[in-house]
């Protein structure tokens, strides 16, 4: 396992944090709003099977409630941008709406992940 990435990014005087290990053939993204990171809710994204054909991102919720939606999203935008399957640990404590953090975090997301692939060329 190799750590790829460790960025933070602050949103309405919260921190959030991301780091991102590469596994064989994978990637391990964990995001934590806690310096000390939990598991939270667990989602898998994989890639299409058929390659060149446009179908759609699999994820699946292992575990966890909370952030679902948020989740889903981070976790098939990862899997697009890094073309291997993505298993997220999302873990936000913080009491704000899902989609006051979708915006500014998936920006956020998309540069991290955008200069990772470029530094893995």
């Amino acid at each position: 396992m190799n750590l790829l990435t460790e960025d933070n990014i602050e949103i309405d005087d919260k921190r959030i944090y991301i780091t991102l290990f590469k596994l064989h053939n994978s990637f391990l993204l964990l995001i934590s709003d806690q310096l000390d990171m939990g598991i939270g809710s667990v989602t898998l994204g994989s890639p299409p099977t058929i390659e060149g054909l446009k179908t759609s991102t699999a994820s699946y919720s292992l575990f966890g409630v909370h952030s679902k939606l948020l989740s889903t999203i981070i976790v098939e935008r990862a899997v697009n941008i890094l073309k291997a399957p993505v298993l997220l640990l999302l873990f936000i404590k913080i009491l704000k709406s899902e989609e006051d953090l979708i915006k500014p975090l998936m920006d956020f997301l998309n540069t991290i992940l955008k200069e990772t692939i470029k530094e893995m060329e």
